[in-house]
């Protein structure tokens, strides 16, 4: 049986002294495959191999893992120090989660758009699907989402939802509070911050 040994690479093209960093996870993958049979994701490297072949480039393995998803998490961890995207001397349009931006602005609508009728090659959905599992949001994302529900307006039946789970007692779903409970959890919302004597002289 052959043994899957996904690894990350450095090439380098001589004439315009560019370099792309990637990863090779493939089932049944091996660093021996790099520049024998495997050439990269990149169309930009596939391009410049057509324009000026093969032997332009020179490659290196930099490093093997047990797992994909190790391999994944080292690439963009490596791209993302080495802010490649912003780069000139670098080929990777993304870091697996950012974009270039300048990339970004060339893109139209229609068949200007460099991926109009293309789809993603199985590798790169994969990559898509394994760097997704597990992630969870960040205090920052988390902020921007609360941020962006601000304003939102909400129906009755979802405040009185939120309100009756808020004060723990699920069971008085599509109930209604009486006036002397209603009294009650006025009374108990200020905190303790005033006595029932004193919360009855401030209404009056």
């Amino acid at each position: 049986m052959i043994k899957n040994i996904p690894f990350t690479y450095l090439i380098k093209h001589i004439p315009t002294d560019k370099y792309y960093y990637g990863v090779r996870f493939k089932k049944n993958c091996n660093p021996n495959d790099l520049w024998t049979k495997y050439f990269t994701s990149s169309k930009k490297v596939k391009s410049l191999i057509k324009k000026y072949s093969k032997e332009s480039f020179i490659f290196e393995i930099r490093k093997i893992f047990k797992t994909s998803q190790q391999a994944i998490n080292w690439e963009h961890k490596v791209l993302k120090r080495l802010k490649v995207i912003y780069r000139d001397d670098f080929l990777n349009l993304s870091d697996n989660k950012s974009i270039n931006p300048k990339f970004l602005s060339k893109i139209n609508k229609g068949k200007n758009n460099p991926w109009y009728n293309k789809k993603h090659t199985k590798e790169s959905i994969e990559k898509i699907r394994i760097s997704s599992l597990n992630r969870r949001h960040t205090k920052e994302s988390i902020e921007k989402i609360r941020l962006a529900n601000i304003g939102k307006k909400l129906s009755n039946e979802t405040k009185e939802k939120l309100r009756i789970l808020a004060i723990g007692n699920t069971n008085m779903l599509g109930k209604k509070h009486t006036k002397e409970t209603i009294k009650k959890l006025r009374l108990s919302s200020l905190g303790n911050k005033y006595s029932s004597k004193d919360y009855i002289k401030v209404k009056k």
